[in-house]
């Protein structure tokens, strides 16, 4: 036991150093592992017999990848049953994921997403404990969270089903800027920060599962709907663009593509007071695909623009089984509800400062058609508007009632909240700029995109305001029918 516990405390750490330094590390990660394969056996024996003496000595921010290689055995044994303490392996898979060291970790990749498929799947966790753990591990292996992995999907979709959805959003929030990239025979040292996380992050290093646009397609649509039971429009739009136009292969849309546009179109009447504007890069072939399977959703956006809540009502109460079969019905109960809401905030265009009473004869409510039965009931809706930050103003009173009036753009922010604000965009920019050089190299020196824009330029002499269709996924293949495979979401 004691040289099996030598064994496993062999590795040194592995410091910031120079390019000879890392390489001599590499050199020796490798061999350490080499060396845990060779005693796998003894390893398995004495994780059965003596578990805590094996870990005991071990710490996981240094010893990483003897640590997983002791917990990948008695996680194995948990769940096959096995006379352990349940309890305290558990403990120490929640020391491991929250100490383990981002450059071992690259190392040990088969083992890691292992441990994480099986926090993930529920086998280990309770599952806010899970998504806790599962968006930590993400964040150390990418501080960015920037690189899709496959653990993404696994995180997005425990969160939805179980509600645990605020650890997660570390993660979900986080715009994606690189996906993994394919094997190279000339794959550099994992432990080069210099590089974008994609380099390290790919199906070769074993962190990540081979990602295709199926598994991209069905991340953002859960995180549409993620965002949608927080009732955050705004990022659920952007969620679901991220969907419908999402580059096609062989002009295959697929159905959770439209499904997404229709709650596309519902939670941007929600987010703008308008159907959202299409983005200009999606192909034709798409938006003609959207537009004869949406065409109800398409209506409902054309009367909410509108002084027509008679007409809304109708329009919605009419097609309720289609609202059923799709699942859309609560998000149109909230277009409903939003309507007057939208009449006031509309008043900032003509007005700066308007009587409640004014407001409450000229808006209307789409549940009854009508106005609100009292000027008190309108002042109460003002009052949660404001409360909620869904109307920017404030509400004056005087000797013939109470006003509202609303705050101009340039009265809303004192100078120095002007600087702050500027400083913070300066800020996004220069992150913006290093991102797109970081994806710039990475394309440039991808063949498949070579050979995606030479495809580009033939399809624009061909069919010019079809620039998306014949692009082909270095992610993967994306015909599978996401609705039918994964599962519905209403």
């Amino acid at each position: 036991m004691d040289e099996l516990c030598s064994v496993l405390k062999e590795l040194t750490p592995m410091k910031d150093a120079t390019i000879s330094t890392h390489k001599g590390s590499d050199a020796a990660v490798r061999r350490h592992l080499s060396t845990l394969k060779s005693c796998a056996a003894e390893v398995r024996t004495a994780a059965l017999r003596a578990p805590k003496e094996l870990l005991e000595g071990l710490d996981p921010a240094v010893h990483s990848i003897s640590y997983l290689f002791v917990l990948d055995v008695l996680v194995e044994y948990v769940v096959c049953g096995l006379p352990v303490d349940r309890e305290w392996v558990l403990d120490r898979v929640m020391h491991f994921m929250i100490r383990f060291d981002r450059d071992q970790s690259q190392y040990a990749g088969p083992a890691m997403l292992t441990l994480l498929e099986r926090i993930g799947g529920g086998q280990l966790f309770p599952p806010l404990v899970a998504v806790e753990l599962l968006s930590t591990a993400i964040l150390r292996m990418d501080p960015s969270a920037s690189c899709f992995t496959s653990t993404h999907l696994l995180l997005a979709k425990l969160a939805y089903s179980s509600n645990a959805i605020e650890p997660a959003l570390p993660v979900l929030n986080t715009d994606i800027l690189f996906y993994p990239s394919l094997p190279n025979p000339r794959d550099p040292i994992p432990r080069d920060h210099s590089l974008p996380s994609s380099s390290s992050s790919s199906p070769h290093t074993g962190l990540t599962d081979a990602v295709k646009a199926f598994t991209i397609l069905e991340y953002n649509y859960v995180r549409g709907l993620i965002y949608i039971s927080r009732r955050d429009w705004r990022r659920a739009q952007g969620a679901f663009e991220q969907v419908i136009a999402h580059p096609m292969k062989d002009r295959n849309v697929s159905r959770v593509m439209v499904e997404a546009y229709k709650r596309y179109v519902l939670v941007g009447l929600l987010n703008q007071g308008e159907a959202p504007r299409i983005p200009s890069y999606m192909s034709q072939h798409a938006l003609a695909t959207y537009s004869a399977a949406a065409k109800l959703y398409a209506g409902v956006a054309d009367i909410f623009s509108s002084f027509e809540p008679d007409k809304l009502r109708s329009h919605i109460e009419n097609h309720m089984q289609v609202w059923e079969g799709d699942g859309t019905l609560s998000l149109l109960a909230e277009i409903k509800s939003s309507y007057q809401k939208r009449q006031i905030m509309g008043l900032r265009k003509v007005y700066q400062t308007i009587s409640v009473a004014q407001i409450h004869s000229t808006t209307v409510n789409a549940e009854t058609g009508r106005t609100l039965d009292t000027v008190a009931e309108v002042l109460a809706l003002i009052r949660h508007m404001i409360q909620t930050g869904d109307l920017d103003g404030t509400l004056e009173q005087d000797s013939s009632g109470t006003y509202l009036s609303f705050r101009r753009d340039c009265d809303a922010l004192s100078e120095s909240e002007f600087a702050d604000r500027i400083a913070q965009s300066h800020k996004a920019v220069a992150a913006l700029g290093s991102a797109y050089r970081q994806m710039n190299d990475s394309l440039s020196s991808s063949q498949e995109y070579v050979k995606h824009v030479v495809r580009e330029q033939q399809n624009l002499l061909k069919e010019p305001l079809d620039a998306g269709i014949g692009f082909s996924s270095s992610i993967g293949d994306d015909d599978e029918d996401l609705m039918d495979d994964v599962f519905t979401h209403h």
